[in-house]
């Protein structure tokens, strides 16, 4: 009996061990678990003021609000604008003056007179440049007259050569002095024939002095001249 108890206080030891390591860890997890709960206040500090601030009023954006009667007259103001100056205009023409009976008839001579002065100066011009066409036709025809008794004396002066063509024709730039008389005489272009080209130009100078016209403006045009020699006209 006393061997059995001697026996088993071992075991007796270690349970009760075992029991107290158990409890103080229980206490252990819940000491640990009051304190992870606990929370530190938050801090604040308190500003005292002797009276309260006075607030400043907001100031919002005004916008003019027009009444809808407002806004009918403005539109109505703006649409008949533009009816009011054209009356302005009218009533202006309709107050200037009127011209009299007498001022219009003047008025009326004034624009006559100047359609008559222009008819005038129109007939004017024209009569100034039908003289002038008839001056240029008498001029050119007395010119023609002249060239051709030149052309004429040139060919009674030619010394005919040989074998000449009818149709041939030499062209010369004959250069007069105020007396007819020949101072250059010019081959401008060739008849073909060298041998009655040689002799209308010693032609030219035999039959010096030319006949020209004794008015100083035609004599002008006799200067230099153009001639064109053919002997079928001789």
């Amino acid at each position: 009996m006393s061997a059995t108890l001697r026996y088993r206080e071992p075991y007796r030891f270690s349970a009760g061990m075992l029991a107290m390591v158990v409890h103080v860890a229980f206490f252990a997890m819940l000491v640990m678990g009051v304190r992870w709960q606990t929370h530190q206040p938050d801090r604040f500090s308190v500003e005292l003021w002797d009276s309260l601030p006075v607030q400043q009023p907001i100031e919002e954006p005004t916008q003019e609000v027009v009444a809808p009667k407002q806004a009918v007259e403005q539109a109505s103001n703006r649409a008949a604008a533009p009816q009011k100056a054209d009356i302005e205009l009218r009533d202006k023409k309709a107050s200037k003056p009127q011209p009299s009976v007498k001022e219009l008839r003047q008025k009326k001579l004034r624009e006559e007179q100047r359609m008559m002065e222009a008819y005038v100066e129109k007939q004017r011009l024209a009569e100034r440049e039908r003289v002038r066409a008839e001056v240029l036709a008498a001029t050119s025809a007395e010119m023609g007259r002249y060239q051709d008794m030149i052309r004429s004396k040139i060919r009674h002066n030619i010394v005919m050569p040989p074998d000449v063509q009818p149709q041939a024709s030499a062209f010369f730039k004959v250069t007069l002095l105020p007396d007819g008389s020949v101072l250059d005489a010019v081959l401008l272009k060739s008849s073909g024939n060298a041998a009655y080209d040689e002799a209308t130009e010693r032609a030219i100078y035999k039959a010096q002095p030319l006949p020209i016209p004794s008015d100083p403006v035609l004599k002008k045009r006799f200067r230099e001249i153009n001639l064109t020699i053919r002997p079928e006209d001789r």
